[in-house]
């Protein structure tokens, strides 16, 4: 086996304790808190945005292509892993250590990263090895962004997370990277799983979006300019990594 894809899926994946350990151990205000808060509301608000937009995209294709048996199970399943997804999740919120949050988050994020390991894997499986270290390049950037989301609840609400706890939650959002890159050069690409595991992800990232977002909002006066300005910024800056992502694959080297 070529363990070229998860080597780069390691590379990619492994920067997103870069972001959680600078912001945990960082010292803010009362505002910086709540525009930091703000700003992760906006970058999960655009990861749910995305994941739930490619398992919409799988299973409204089903339909297209007249593929109505698949289509059928694709919507029972997409939907029953959205409710259930939600259920757990309000039952694990009742978690009374605090940690609950940080783990949902966490989860949510390695489920969504699968999907980059099988974004490098198919560059390099079309022989495209520029656009593999371009994904691979940009993945890493936006991964640590990823690990401000995983920490911030935690600076927000004054509760600090050991760096060996942090370290775990880390691994947990980054390495299915190489999981996903591992899973797609193995050959499985079944496109009912796939839209399954990023309804998973949208859903996870939307409960914790919205707690996050209304401690920001608590701690910056309501949801005020300042709050929807630092919310922005999170999705523009999200969306202008993908952007940059899409640009580097696409480019002729």
């Amino acid at each position: 086996m070529n363990y070229f894809p998860i080597i780069l899926g390691l590379i990619a994946g492994c920067t997103v304790a870069i972001g959680s350990i600078a912001v945990s151990r960082g010292k803010f205000s009362k505002n910086a808190l709540g525009y930091l808060g703000a700003f992760t509301g906006g970058i999960l608000s655009y990861l749910a945005l995305d994941t739930g937009s490619e398992a919409e995209e799988i299973v409204t294709d089903f339909l297209s292509s007249k593929q109505f048996a698949d289509f059928t199970i694709a919507l029972i399943i997409t939907s029953i892993g959205l409710i259930g997804t939600w259920v757990l999740l309000s039952l694990l919120e009742k978690n009374p250590n605090g940690q609950a949050l940080p783990i949902m988050i966490a989860s949510a994020l390695g489920v969504h990263n699968v999907g980059e390991g099988f974004a490098i894997a198919a560059a390099l499986l079309s022989g495209s090895l520029a656009s593999a270290w371009a994904f691979t390049i940009g993945f890493a950037i936006h991964n640590a962004t990823e690990g401000i989301a995983i920490s911030s609840p935690s600076v927000v609400s004054k509760r600090m997370i050991a760096l060996k706890t942090l370290i775990l939650l880390s691994l947990l959002a980054g390495l299915p990277t190489t999981l996903g890159a591992s899973i797609y050069y193995l050959g499985i690409t079944n496109q009912i799983f796939l839209a399954f595991l990023n309804v998973v992800a949208s859903a996870s990232l939307v409960f914790v979006m919205i707690r996050i977002n209304i401690t920001a909002a608590s701690l910056l006066g309501g949801f005020k300019a300042k709050f929807w300005t630092w919310l922005f910024i999170g999705i523009a800056t999200t969306y202008g990594l993908e952007i940059l992502l899409d640009i580097l694959g696409g480019a002729t080297f």
